[in-house]
């Protein structure tokens, strides 16, 4: 028999609050869980596409971490945990349950029923909680655009990098992109 669905309150929740829910894929924005739905085949293709070889032109120090994995954006006046695709952090040994500090890289894979949330919302908020880079990646085009934080408040676009061009990439460490090997079949 299924697990019935978890009974959410309906005033905004503390983190302690949205974390004993224990569901997989919601973000707390807010103070409200917002669901979402399971990534698909092509989106979890370009994600883990993507992962290696943002892993193999880390710096040392640093490491690519996949979704799920929860970071706390702030606490107050209302919490916000988001979701991010992929996101490359300073390395920190030991088990920690989510991300509080900024990632140097923030990285979301865009999809039709993302595009508002991952365009808008997460772009403010990355941009608000600090992430330096964050990167859009649309799979149906393919394109990686590139952002750079100007202040709490925005990114500029730095690069916007076009399937079947090897761009060469200098921020936030140096590596070579070209967004068709995110998508080509093997």
């Amino acid at each position: 028999m299924a697990e019935p669905a978890p009974l959410i309150p309906r005033h905004p929740l503390s983190l302690d609050e949205f974390f004993s829910l224990d569901v997989v894929l919601a973000e707390l924005v807010d103070g409200q869980p917002v669901f979402m739905s399971s990534p698909g085949v092509l989106h979890q293709r370009v994600s883990h596409r993507l992962s290696r070889i943002l892993e193999t032109a880390c710096p040392p120090g640093y490491e690519v971490l996949p979704a799920p994995m929860d970071w706390v954006l702030w606490e107050v006046p209302r919490a916000t945990v988001r979701r991010p695709d992929l996101a490359v952090v300073r390395y920190q040994s030991g088990d920690r349950p989510r991300l509080v500090e900024p990632p140097l890289l923030v990285v979301e894979i865009v999809s039709p029923t993302s595009q508002e949330r991952d365009l808008v919302a997460k772009r403010r908020d990355y941009a608000r909680a600090g992430a330096e880079h964050y990167w859009l990646v649309d799979p149906q085009t393919p394109l990686v655009v590139c952002l750079r934080r100007r202040d709490a408040d925005g990114y500029d676009e730095v690069a916007r990098l076009p399937a079947g061009v090897a761009t060469p990439l200098a921020a936030p460490f140096p590596l070579v992109l070209d967004p068709a090997d995110l998508t080509a079949e093997r």
